[in-house]
């Protein structure tokens, strides 16, 4: 039987933490291989109150943040005894990651999920909730 490879999308949010700490506390329990990933939404970045700065410059750092942000995580899983890999990709959220979840690499996707109202997740589109209904594999939801 091959090895598992789970997918698990992690951002700078508190959802994100409890994820992260969710997946170490049953580590006992994964079997499979791990690969972190971290999106940068570059077309979200405004670079107002950054007059002195150029947006190539913004970008740089906004992408020197994303591995210093995904190292960090790796870390994490790494004290626990969880050997992981990392991926940061350029594009929105949501679609970024349901194109990853079906491109045959991933067993399984593992997100967070902020526990706020069925309404607001209509009206702003909550990433999770979007996953759920477009992955082409399984989610699990934490």
């Amino acid at each position: 039987m091959k090895d598992q490879q789970i997918l698990v999308p992690l951002d700078k949010s508190p959802i994100s933490a409890h994820t992260v700490n969710a997946l170490i506390a049953m580590k006992d329990r994964l079997s499979g291989s791990l690969t972190l990933l971290h999106i940068l939404d570059l077309g979200m970045l405004s670079i107002l109150g950054f007059p002195d700065t150029t947006r190539a410059d913004f970008e740089h750092r906004v992408r020197q943040e994303a591995v210093q942000f995904i190292a960090a995580q790796q870390e994490h899983f790494t004290s626990a005894g969880i050997p992981v890999t990392t991926l940061i990709k350029e594009g929105h959220a949501r679609e970024t990651i349901c194109a990853l979840a079906g491109n045959g690499t991933y067993d399984l996707l593992v997100i967070g999920r902020n526990p706020v109202s069925e309404i607001r997740d209509l009206l702003f589109g909550q990433v999770s909730n979007f996953v759920v209904h477009q992955a082409k594999c399984p989610v699990l939801v934490i």
